[in-house]
């Protein structure tokens, strides 16, 4: 299948580096191979630790969270057939660097998971509770993306 997905947030430290670490697990799970996930950040604020309570809160829940903090790069969103953002400003500086034949790829993470336009809180600096909210509103949303996923692939091979 080769199909590449991206989850991007603001600062790559919190929602879309979780994001990245659950549905990873999950395709691993689900078996589903030939799918690319990887996540950045509208915001260039250099390379940093991932945000400890979101490292924490992953821990806890099974997941791992590894690497740095990336900035968007309009070369790796062209590769995405999928970019999924957390709040609609995303998509607005996302659109700034992607070509506009692109801009269909870009979708709301509630929209593409649950069907609302809603946006994903941001739990930086939020309690522990918030940061476990979000976590699980995320894992969530991602099942519901191996489902889709799977009916791509189906359709892929028929």
């Amino acid at each position: 299948m080769n199909y590449n997905i991206a989850f991007c947030c603001t600062g790559n430290a919190c929602r879309s580096p979780f994001g990245e670490a659950v549905l990873k697990q999950l395709l691993k799970e689900a078996n589903i191979q030939d799918v690319e996930v990887w996540s950045c950040g509208t915001l260039d604020w250099g390379v940093n630790p991932r945000d400890d309570q979101m490292v924490q809160t992953a821990m806890e829940m099974g997941y791992i969270m590894e690497g740095t903090t990336k900035h968007m790069c309009r070369d790796d969103l062209m590769k995405a057939d999928k970019i999924i953002v957390f709040e609609h400003h995303h998509r607005d500086e996302i659109t700034r660097v992607l070509d506009y034949s692109h801009w269909d790829r870009i979708v709301l993470f509630d929209m593409y998971a649950y069907g609302l336009n809603s946006e994903v809180r941001d739990p930086n600096y939020a309690s522990p509770a918030i940061y476990k909210d979000v976590a699980e509103h995320i894992k969530a949303g991602c099942k519901a993306i191996i489902s889709k996923l799977r009916a791509t692939i189906a359709t892929d091979q028929s």
